[in-house]
């Protein structure tokens, strides 16, 4: 098999790119990880991926790009958390279930609504009302945009005049739509999707297709050998966002979603179960998409694309996909500074089947995104059983087997940093001292340099504020060692924050000069 087809790319798209990336130069970052992948394919394949490349860049370059944003990211482990929780606020180990989304869902309804009602300028979270056999369940506040019905709308599933999409947008609507992806613009998202998506919100776009005079299914035959080659595309570009992060291939891996993809989502299918598991790889590809949108700091292009994502795993009846994919979005919001509607979107991935029909190992996931909202909120309590269940969860991860492969990155490494930006963000700095030297010790680094970076940054962080300063000037330069050959916005704001340290007076110590130069010199490539 050629390595275009082992992508998932037909020769129709690879010529389409050859001659808009024929005057290009390829990225050069990326040469580490082809020359693994390439040893599997002939020369003519090889080429052909080189030029999808090419076309990422093309198009990388065209679009007008802005930079930086804060980052902040996972961590840490679970008995220091406990600890945390205060006197007289001893916390018992939980039962995996539901259990935490009912929790999560009241505190949604009370604590964050409560302080956002009473702060001018804030937007108030949707209104939270129990849905049937799905505790959490949510319905919008305001309408939505782009739903169906209300003044405004072009018709079922189409977006608004003003072009906005929303929960009841149709997603093939969006990904066929000329010039959808939103690229660069402010760091922010629309309120009509920073939200959980209500119930029934799929029905208005079914219908819309139902009542075309040709519904969706052209000349296209899509079979099972066409689900995989959209799997095996995800499961490569997955581990090229890992090791270098989402600056690579981010938009290639977009013009592959709205191109090959897009088509296979029109075409016709061999049966019903074919047609579930592609709208369910085009969802883990959209939501990628989103993930490496939101490390390269594009963030209405990863909302995008992460709305698409939960839109395709409903309709292909994945409910832990579509949990999964508002994860991210939550995470996303809590950077951009929302945790009332951060909390929102990490109860809705932890509510009903989301959550009762994922994995182990994915159900931490879910849980550790809920706590990092918690404590962003500063619900110390529930964020504390969040983290203690994701430990329930992980532990239970590791004797089972079955894992899909969208959550191949999550690890007890991931959970000591989770756990200990979840302690940092209590003030319980010596808690996430330990957190974090524990992820660092037990993470795969060749893998996950990005993670492994990004953790080292929020250690050496730690330090200096712990006043080690001479501890984290070494932790900051192996945060840059770690960061070579890595483009994500994400490390780039750690560069800044170590910038800013190392200028104050008193974490200039010995390396402190060496060290600001190489962030100069990581900030400038």
């Amino acid at each position: 098999m050629g390595f275009a087809e082992y992508l998932g790319v037909g020769t129709r798209t690879v010529s389409k790119w050859e001659a808009r990336g024929a005057d290009i130069e390829p990225m050069p970052e990326l040469q580490a990880v082809l020359d693994t992948a390439l040893a599997r394919a002939d020369r003519a394949s090889a080429e052909r991926f080189r030029l999808l490349i090419q076309a990422g860049t093309a198009a990388r370059a065209a679009a007008g790009r802005r930079r930086g944003t804060a980052e902040k990211s996972p961590s840490a482990p679970v008995s220091p958390v406990a600890r945390s929780a205060g006197p007289g606020r001893s916390v018992r180990a939980t039962r995996t279930g539901p259990g935490l989304a009912e929790a999560g869902g009241r505190v949604a309804r009370t604590s964050v609504r409560d302080r956002a009602a009473a702060v001018p300028g804030r937007i108030r979270p949707a209104r939270r009302r129990p849905g049937p056999g799905a505790p959490g369940e949510t319905e919008t506040a305001t309408p939505l945009i782009g739903a169906s019905g209300p003044a405004g709308t072009t018709g079922p599933g189409v977006p608004t005049a003003n072009g906005a999409p929303g929960w009841h947008t149709d997603p093939l609507v969006q990904l066929r739509a000329a010039d959808s992806v939103p690229e660069g613009g402010a760091p922010s998202v629309s309120p009509s999707l920073a939200c959980a998506p209500p119930e029934g919100f799929q029905d208005s776009w079914l219908q819309g297709r139902a009542a075309l005079s040709e519904p969706p299914g052209g000349h296209l035959a899509v079979g099972r050998s066409d689900v995989e080659a959209v799997q095996e595309t995800v499961s490569f570009f997955s581990r090229v966002d890992q090791r270098r992060g989402g600056g690579h291939a981010r938009t290639a891996v977009l013009q592959y979603l709205t191109s090959d993809v897009s088509a296979f989502l029109h075409g016709r299918f061999t049966d019903d179960t074919v047609r579930r598991q592609m709208f369910a790889a085009a969802g883990e590809l959209a939501c990628l998409a989103g993930w490496m949108s939101y490390d390269d700091a594009e963030h209405p292009t990863a909302q995008w694309a992460y709305s698409i994502a939960v839109k395709l795993a409903t309709e292909a009846g994945d409910a832990p996909l579509a949990g999964f994919a508002l994860r991210a979005m939550s995470r996303q919001v809590l950077d951009l500074g929302q945790p009332d509607r951060a909390l929102d979107l990490a109860a809705a991935a932890v509510s009903g089947a989301r959550y009762q029909l994922a994995v182990p190992r994915e159900r931490a996931l879910l849980l550790l995104g809920q706590a990092r909202a918690l404590a962003m909120a500063g619900d110390r309590q529930a964020a504390t059983v969040a983290v203690k269940q994701a430990e329930s969860e992980m532990a239970a991860a590791s004797l089972s087997g079955a894992d899909p492969d969208r959550v191949f990155f999550v690890s007890d490494a991931s959970l000591a940093h989770q756990s200990g930006c979840v302690l940092r963000d209590f003030g319980d700095l010596r808690g996430a001292l330990e957190a974090f030297e524990h992820s660092v010790q037990i993470r795969q680094r060749s893998k996950f340099p990005r993670a492994h970076a990004i953790t080292l940054g929020d250690l050496g962080d730690v330090q200096a504020r712990l006043g080690h300063h001479d501890r984290a000037v070494t932790t900051w330069s192996q945060a840059l060692d770690a960061m070579s050959g890595v483009r994500s916005a994400r490390t780039r704001a750690i560069a800044r924050r170590i910038r800013v340290m190392t200028a104050s007076k008193p974490v200039r110590v010995a390396g402190s000069e060496e060290l600001a130069a190489r962030v100069e010199l990581y900030l400038a490539g």
